[in-house]
């Protein structure tokens, strides 16, 4: 496995080192353990991983600490390549499980993590995103936090929008104001005149119980363990259908687009 920020650095400067191999892993429901361990909060996986080395290690030396009977060894000897199996995908996972967590203790994934957070907590990042553009930040990732701050506020000030559109424009050139233009054809940006206290956002985090502050990540009992705290709108929508849509009218009508009711019936009407 190789870290992307490594593989760069290598591009950059070849004659720094040669780059290791890069192994291709399918992670899917054919890997006995990647089921398992990937629904698991990032601060669960270390411990997880670590109760399956110690479960491998138990069964190996129970094998080779004492004398056995040529039944048993040939027992052993038929689950050899099981064992194999599973050593090397808990091998896998152990990297892959290390390269994650580089990622999210680094300070930037920690300060980006934070101030989405408070952006779905209703907070305003105005500050936050000011400083991403006078430090020339990724303008794509500064783009997905300016909506953020747009969907779950109800828009952006009209006088605070302006200036970061003419920030934007001068930090990462001309072209961004048809970018701009776009998010905003597409509702996913917009202003927010003034007194205007509108938020369907607002009203939904509420009512769905978007933000979980007392989450247990490592024995979970709600969705919302999967980022520490807030549970994400599709699921909450998919638990209310899944309920009857109870007291859930005023929600509805929050969502955007047009609401159509449809009765099932079971065998379907030809």
């Amino acid at each position: 496995l190789v870290d992307p920020e490594d593989d760069e650095e290598v591009k950059n400067n070849p004659s720094s080192a040669l780059p290791e191999p890069k192994v291709s892993i399918a992670l899917n429901g054919g890997d006995t353990l990647f089921a398992e361990v990937r629904g698991q909060n990032v601060e669960k996986i270390g411990s997880f991983l670590q109760d399956q080395a110690k479960a491998l290690r138990e069964s190996h030396a129970n094998f080779t600490n004492r004398d056995k009977s040529l039944s048993e060894i040939h027992k052993f000897v038929k689950h050899i390549p099981v064992f194999t199996q599973n050593y090397r995908s808990l091998t896998q996972h152990i990297n892959l499980a290390a390269l994650v967590k580089k990622n999210v203790d680094e300070p930037a994934f920690r300060q980006r993590w934070q101030t989405e957070r408070e952006m779905l907590e209703g907070s305003t990042c105005y500050d936050q995103l000011d400083e991403l553009i006078y430090t020339q930040h990724s303008p794509f990732r500064l783009l997905k936090l300016l909506c953020l701050q747009s969907i779950t506020s109800g828009g952006i000030k009209s006088s605070k929008y302006d200036a970061m559109r003419r920030d934007i424009v001068q930090t990462y050139g001309y072209e961004f104001l048809f970018v701009l233009s776009n998010i905003e054809k597409l509702g996913a940006l917009r202003q927010k005149a003034f007194l205007d206290t509108s938020g369907s956002f607002s009203i939904m985090r509420k009512w769905l119980s978007l933000i979980n502050e007392d989450v247990d990540t490592i024995e979970p009992d709600d969705i919302s363990y999967v980022s520490s705290g807030y549970a994400p709108l599709s699921v909450r929508l998919i638990q209310a259908a899944c309920k009857g849509w109870i007291n859930a009218e005023d929600v509805l009508r929050e969502l955007p687009g047009h609401l159509i009711d449809v009765i099932q019936v079971h065998p379907p009407e030809t």
